[in-house]
């Protein structure tokens, strides 16, 4: 069931406050509630929501209210609840009638909000934001650049003209995509009004968003893939202590001792990466052979694996990452094609920066993403490298769109 409330029930002077003073108009939370259209993006919430089933949701009006506290002050879900129960101001941007000194909802909802949208849902009203934005003018354009990059400055005129006239009129230029000069050409749009100006400034580019996760080295990551089969393994045995009368050999204290003598190394030559690697490869390969013997005498004796869906995907990690380093430690490359750098996330890939620098090497997802005139878009994000200028034709439009506002 829908609950929601219109924009005209939500006044300024309606608004109850436990204090002497009404809130002041001219506030940022305050103008920006009077501009933002309620209605329209409540309309896309409409078609998510059933009108008659499930419990009355919480006010749509409250929901947007909080999703856009969030992105503006970049808070994460809990710090945007508390943001809000302590500012007056924001509670009234979200649409409550009075001040409440407790939560609008539990932070758990915008999982389940972001989920019922999905990436076309929020794109939508990213976009309706946007044109009612563009109505209301408050775009606000800046003037060409002295260097000329990163700007579009068009004249179009959409007198009748001859189709020679028309070929000398097509409009020609570069712009600065991703670090490389990009050549774009068009012509006078139809509908457009004599004289009428493409304006305003734009940047793309491609960005790597970092994620939370130790700087991997090989030796470490094999490190970790050894102590994950053995607590695989340990599993198995401890379960079904009947078929192996003694635990079979994993040579663990030799092998963390060795490991934390390297780790301790202040100066590690490449003699010494190797010899690390070859141990650790060595007893990553024993312990993968005693887990597939193990699983094998299991399926003879008809008994299911203990293990769990998680400790299924580590046991095929670990193997995905001992095959890789066993292909570099074998050809004396660095890379290798989809190359895995942790086990509790395997979709992380390393993205060169190509800056140089020691550290020019990010790991996260790419995002081909669009800035113009306070206003940002982010038109792909994908775990493996790519070049700003190669997705322009998806870019582009949106940048002009903005600019004939």
């Amino acid at each position: 069931m829908i609950v929601y409330t219109p924009a005209n029930q939500r006044t300024l002077l309606l608004f109850r406050t436990p204090f002497e003073a009404a809130l002041r108009p001219e506030n940022r939370w305050v103008r920006m509630a009077e501009i933002v259209p309620w209605d329209e993006m409540a309309k896309l919430f409409l078609t998510k929501l059933s009108v008659n089933q499930g419990r009355p949701t919480v006010d749509l009006r409250i929901i947007l209210g909080a999703l856009m506290v969030a992105h503006i002050e970049n808070l994460s879900d809990v710090r945007a609840i508390e943001y809000i129960q302590e500012n007056i101001y924001a509670q009234y941007f979200v649409g409550l009638p009075s001040f409440q000194p407790d939560p609008v909802f539990v932070p758990s909802l915008f999982v389940e909000i972001r989920k019922r949208l999905g990436a076309g849902g929020a794109a939508e009203l990213n976009e309706r934001l946007i044109n009612e934005a563009a109505k209301l003018e408050v775009i606000k354009h800046r003037r060409k650049s002295d260097d000329g990059h990163n700007t579009f400055e068009v004249v179009i005129d959409t007198a009748p003209k001859t189709s020679e006239e028309v070929e000398q009129d097509t409009i020609t230029e570069e712009v600065k995509v991703g670090g490389e000069q990009v050549e774009i050409t068009g012509k006078a749009v139809a509908d457009s009004k004599p004289g009428e100006r493409n304006r305003g400034q734009m940047a793309i580019d491609a960005t790597v968003a970092p994620v939370h996760i130790s700087f991997p080295t090989d030796t470490a990551l094999l490190a970790n893939c050894r102590r994950q089969s053995e607590r695989l393994l340990d599993t198995i045995f401890e379960r079904f202590r009947a078929y192996w009368p003694v635990k079979p050999r994993t040579y663990r204290r030799d092998a963390e001792k060795k490991s934390t003598n390297f780790s301790k190394k202040r100066r590690k030559t490449k003699k010494d990466i190797r010899r690390a690697l070859k141990s650790e490869l060595a007893c990553l390969q024993r312990n993968i052979s005693h887990l597939h013997a193990m699983l094998d005498l299991l399926d003879e004796q008809q008994q299911a694996c203990p293990w769990s869906h998680a400790a299924w995907r580590v046991f095929w990690i670990i193997q995905e990452i001992y095959r890789q380093q066993r292909e570099m430690y074998a050809s004396g490359r660095r890379s290798v094609k989809d190359r895995i750098v942790s086990i509790h996330m395997p979709f992380i890939r390393p993205i060169k920066r190509g800056k140089g620098g020691a550290k020019n090497t990010e790991f996260g997802p790419k995002i081909n993403a669009t800035i113009t005139e306070g206003f940002a878009w982010s038109h792909r994000m994908d775990f493996n490298a790519f070049t700003a200028g190669s997705y322009k034709h998806l870019t582009l439009p949106t940048i002009f769109s903005v600019a004939r506002s």
